[in-house]
């Protein structure tokens, strides 16, 4: 069953209460396109109006933006609209559906199986592209070398994204995020929601010899 109450999410950015859309708003988006499935009407009640969390770096669609591409509904898009998340039509219905990314080859690709994995995935996405209240100014290029020893003090996020570029997360605490992107070797920035968790990432990862771009 999907966490209608999206406690990965709040809890990696330290949210308590509501910080979302009126339901009259989203009512009319659900209105205009027939359906609206129940995690995003959730999500963007609950936590749809977030700005770290939905515009750090790629932006949710408000409910009044959202926009149909062919048999899709875009609801999620890149920073630079090279790439966009959407949801089939047909699944609108559907309390947590598939999502779907049209990628740099305007080809339309299985992102994730559920909305709420893909929530979280972009959530983690969002906190390590500088969205954390601690955070590290900088891309760090990493080797196979580096990123071992990273895994090895840290544990693997189950969610990842891998349409628009390859992307995993880690972390130890439910509050702080490291983020590679896979590119040759790997790119990797790290933060945290509590100060004292990411001095202690600062501290670790001076010992790996990080080089920024």
């Amino acid at each position: 069953m999907a966490d209608m109450n999206f406690l990965e999410i709040r809890n990696l950015f330290h949210i308590e209460g509501n910080i979302g859309f009126h339901t009259d708003e989203i009512k009319r988006a659900e209105n205009k396109w027939g359906a609206l499935p129940a995690v995003l009407k959730e999500y963007y009640r609950q936590l749809g109006a977030h700005e770290r969390l939905n515009r750090t770096q790629n932006f949710l669609r408000r409910p009044d933006e959202l926009f149909e591409r062919g048999e899709y509904l875009v609801f999620y898009i890149e920073n630079q609209d090279c790439v966009d998340w959407c949801i089939h039509k047909e699944d609108l219905g559907e309390d947590n559906p598939a999502v779907y990314c049209r990628n740099y080859n305007d080809e339309m690709v299985l992102e994730s199986s559920t909305l709420t994995d893909f929530l979280n995935a972009m959530a983690l996405f969002q906190a390590g592209s500088w969205g954390m209240t601690h955070c590290d100014d900088e891309i760090y290029s990493i080797t196979e070398e580096q990123a071992e020893k990273i895994r090895k003090k840290y544990m693997k996020r189950k969610y990842e994204l891998h349409q628009w570029l390859r992307m995993s997360f880690y972390g130890n605490f439910d509050d702080e995020v490291i983020l590679m992107t896979e590119n040759g070797d790997y790119d990797m920035t790290f933060g945290a929601e509590d100060g004292e968790r990411f001095r202690e990432m600062v501290e670790f990862m001076r010992g790996l010899g990080l080089e920024a771009y």
